[in-house]
């Protein structure tokens, strides 16, 4: 009886360390309970307590510097040193992450079929004459693998979902543009004869951008921004570096 207990409670002690062997991992991974470096260790930032991955920040970084470089050819190089490439990519992705949670709580919702008119409207899939060609759909589309088209109508529904946030705080904020102004605006740019309606557009426009570029610095100072990535930018090998100006 004895014997048959201490057997089973070696076999336990074998279950719950091969247990703590599959599980122990997976806490390394995510950074919980086990000290170390914590979230700073796997996250770039966390936006309002939602992470931004090490991960996804430096798959972003990378994706953006070979645009650059495709762009800019042989003087990639030389551009990429000048600018803080880091401090744009993560700056970007905090700021799609704050938008996104701010269009889930205004309610923002895109459909399917806003998603498949966007697909629609892109010149790639049009004919000679201007029109969505399906053949030419269908054509583009089968050489790409299903998870990669996942993502690409996963970015489309991001831009739009942020492109009807932006819309709607522009009309939350009530712009109007009187005729007085249409009339100073053609006075002062020299547009004599131009589309009124045309103007009253633009002026439109423009204030419902500088309504939104409020509205997110203000959304931004009420949010929890933390980051643990080093924003600094590397000195070049040789370079002096840059001196701190008195504060």
């Amino acid at each position: 009886m004895v014997m048959k207990f201490l057997r089973k409670k070696k076999n336990m002690k074998m279950i719950l360390w091969a247990v703590a062997i599959l599980i122990i991992p997976g806490f390394l991974i995510w950074g919980v309970g086990l000290g170390g470096g914590g979230r700073s260790s796997y996250y770039a930032a966390t936006v309002n307590r939602e992470p931004i991955s090490r991960r996804d920040f430096y798959k972003n970084l990378n994706e953006m510097e070979q645009r650059y470089r495709q762009m800019f050819g042989e003087g990639a190089e030389s551009f990429l040193k000048n600018i803080n490439m880091e401090q744009i990519v993560l700056e970007d992705m905090i700021r799609e992450r704050l938008l996104l949670q701010q269009a889930k709580k205004k309610r923002v919702r895109v459909q399917n079929s806003e998603i498949i008119e966007a697909i629609k409207s892109d010149p790639v899939f049009k004919d000679e004459k201007g029109n969505f060609s399906q053949a030419r759909y269908k054509e583009i589309v089968s050489n790409y693998p299903a998870e990669e088209m996942r993502k690409i109508e996963d970015g489309i529904r991001k831009n739009i979902t942020i492109s009807k946030l932006r819309e709607l705080v522009a009309s939350e904020a009530g712009i109007s543009v009187t005729d007085a102004e249409v009339d100073e605006y053609m006075k002062k740019n020299q547009m004599a004869g131009s589309d009124r309606e045309s103007v009253r557009k633009n002026l439109m426009w423009q204030k419902g951008e500088e309504a939104y570029r409020k509205w997110y610095e203000e959304t931004k100072k009420k949010s929890k921004i933390q980051v643990f990535l080093s924003m600094e930018k590397p000195v070049a090998p040789g370079a002096a570096p840059t001196e701190k100006s008195p504060e």
